[in-house]
């Protein structure tokens, strides 16, 4: 079955794809940011959905824009609600029970500051152990782009003086060059901090241990979970596809390797899924124990079947 990915502004959305165009009952409709591990996590959920009979649709649109598109009937479920980065969207939707929070598919999620391994095992283990090494450091944060969550919180730690921070300096570009500096520096075994996520393939390619936090570090150093929601009608209309959501369960770990395999390998997000689901069928298996295709068999057998 065909899939639809669609770059779109709000604008688009409301002009391009009014109510009436997303009334079909048998479409599965998932937002989907840009994000490399969403997209891999959304096309293993599709590929599951698809081989049990219902037709998806993914849209490649924001948080604020999926959130809205739940309340309204234009997106029916949503695979990366991350908290607490995304609470504000999230909470009033919950409380008002405007959104279907199925359940938890990630609980393991990090952001915050990490160090080379052979920094950390030199006694380097929290972001108040930086200042006093600060001339190792060339005191500089290693940062991504300026304008990002990530950059703006840094930012603020280091004008709020947090953990001596205030006379550092912050090295701030891209994803991809700031860890290309973090893998120059390693090679010659400097001592580097930076920026640092999982899921992500940085935890694979990289040697490297996340920092505690101290007080004042908060908003950027944080734990996440990310949950599984839907529109609140979704349970009605896709009974079956609910019940293998309330299932849908990935490690940090196993979003790690999709990443990399995606973005870092730059292997199509489709050919990933593919191959994942063929490799772990003991786990497909477990998130669709006793549930059901569309025409009453069994899950299961029917991806077993699609991926043969």
């Amino acid at each position: 079955m065909k899939k639809t990915f669609l770059l779109i502004s709000l604008l688009c959305l409301t002009l391009l794809f009014p109510a009436a165009a997303f009334a079909q009952k048998d479409t599965i409709r998932l937002g989907v940011p840009p994000w490399p591990g969403v997209t891999v996590k959304t096309e293993v959920a599709t590929q599951i959905l698809e081989a049990m009979g219902y037709e998806t649709q993914q849209l490649e649109i924001g948080p604020p824009i999926i959130y809205k598109g739940l309340t309204t009937g234009e997106i029916d479920a949503y695979l990366a609600a991350w908290l607490p980065q995304q609470t504000d969207m999230f909470e009033p939707l919950k409380e008002k029970g405007a959104i279907d929070v199925i359940n938890i598919n990630l609980d393991d999620a990090m952001t915050g500051f990490a160090v080379p391994t052979y920094v950390w095992e030199a006694g380097i283990h929290s972001v108040a152990d930086l200042a006093p090494n600060a001339d190792k450091f060339d005191s500089t944060l290693h940062t991504i782009e300026v304008g990002s969550g990530m950059h703006t919180t840094t930012e603020e730690m280091v004008k709020n003086d947090v953990a001596s921070l205030g006379d550092w300096e912050l090295a701030s570009s891209t994803t991809p060059a700031m860890l290309t500096e973090v893998n120059e520096k390693t090679k010659s075994k400097e001592w580097v901090v930076f920026h640092a996520w999982k899921p992500h393939w940085m935890t694979i390619k990289i040697d490297m241990k996340f920092l505690e936090g101290v007080p004042g570090s908060e908003d950027l150093i944080s734990e996440s979970v990310v949950y599984n929601v839907a529109s609140p009608d979704f349970q009605e209309r896709f009974p079956q596809a609910r019940k293998f959501l309330e299932k849908f369960y990935v490690s940090g770990d196993t979003q790690s390797a999709w990443i990399h395999s995606f973005s870092y390998e730059k292997k199509d997000p489709e050919d990933v899924a593919r191959e994942w689901i063929a490799n772990n069928m003991e786990t497909v298996s477990q998130w669709l124990d006793g549930v059901e295709t569309t025409d009453g068999r069994p899950a299961i057998d029917a991806v077993k079947n699609a991926v043969k």
